[in-house]
């Protein structure tokens, strides 16, 4: 039987999501290779992924968070479990990022492609957002990860307003996430996508039985039309959606989607890199038609495979390290 922690259907969501955003990347980061609009109209809505990795991470850390029983006292260690959990590949990517690039730039005489030692510094500390005028990230996807960053350290502060169990604790932590994309609404920013995790944060609190189904959909309805407000009717849709297939089919598990879902990160990270470097190289050869899929499958195979490599070897290990940290 399954422990109300464990929703199997939220690892083959993250699967879906990476393969979305890499398919999206694949296809549109090679300008003018694949020229099929019913392809480019299909692969367009891919970019949504995002919106599925911030529900469900409204959904996870909360519930991580619920289960453990949270107090302040104990923020030093989730803070190191999520660090544990997260930086190692990412730092592996960021070295390959670097390399990439000087690379390219030995390779091509791009002199643009300079890397400062002050904004690899930056990329540490997810702190480029703060100095866009000056440093650019150095992945395209990076700017999520400093999206995730912020949401870990406010949601590790505003969950003590819900974890009291009284309802003005609640209504205090429904007000301040809901303000917040009015308040700041830089898309370099958590503020800005607040509504949306929230859509997954309601659904863990009705979860573990800390609202009921009346809060819940109140929640949910008003954080919909937060996203419809700021960010359109996609984002919305595709948010409510995401919580509603949580809802119906979380203990649901296909083993494809599971093995994506293990090497979501890994392959969200680096599918940027390698895939759609591969496919942008081969496009200059490969132009045919009937050649175009290819291309586009040889990237991806190799990406998947890369990004096992990296889940297996890299990942998977600082996994076990963060579980062995007991709150």
């Amino acid at each position: 039987m399954l422990s109300k922690t464990q929703i199997p259907f939220i690892n083959n969501l993250r699967g879906v999501a990476a393969l979305s955003v890499c398919l999206f990347h694949f296809i549109y980061s090679t300008i003018n290779y694949v020229t099929d609009e019913n392809i480019l109209n299909i692969v367009y809505y891919g970019q949504y992924g995002i919106t599925l990795f911030f529900v469900i991470s409204g959904v996870v850390i909360p519930l991580s968070l619920l289960r453990s029983n949270y107090t302040i006292n104990k923020w030093p260690k989730f803070l190191l479990k999520r660090a544990i959990r997260i930086e190692p590949p990412y730092l592996v990517a960021l070295a390959l990022s670097i390399t990439m690039i000087l690379v390219r730039r030995q390779i091509t005489g791009d002199t643009t492609a300079d890397i400062s030692m002050t904004q690899i510094a930056l990329h540490l500390g997810y702190l480029i957002p703060f100095f866009l005028d000056e440093f650019k990230w150095l992945n395209e996807v990076f700017w999520t990860l400093a999206i995730e960053f912020q949401y870990y350290l406010i949601i590790s502060f505003l969950i003590l307003l819900v974890i009291n169990g009284k309802l003005i604790g609640r209504l205090v932590f429904y007000v301040i996430i809901l303000a917040l994309p009015f308040c700041f609404l830089d898309l370099n920013f958590f503020p800005a996508y607040a509504g949306i995790f929230l859509m997954g944060i309601s659904w863990s609190f009705y979860y573990v039985k800390k609202i009921n189904i009346i809060e819940f959909l109140i929640v949910l309805i008003g954080s919909f039309f937060v996203v419809y407000f700021n960010f359109g009717n996609v984002d919305a849709v595709c948010g409510l959606v995401t919580v509603i297939c949580i809802q119906l089919f979380n203990t649901y598990s296909n083993k494809v989607l599971n093995f994506f879902g293990n090497i979501s990160y890994s392959l969200y990270l680096i599918h940027p890199l390698i895939g759609a470097s591969i496919i942008n190289v081969l496009s200059h050869s490969f132009f045919l038609s009937w050649q175009k899929p290819i291309v586009i499958s040889i990237g991806l195979g190799v990406t998947i495979l890369s990004s096992y490599i990296m889940y297996r070897f890299v990942e998977k290990p600082t996994q076990l390290l963060s579980k062995r940290i007991m709150y």
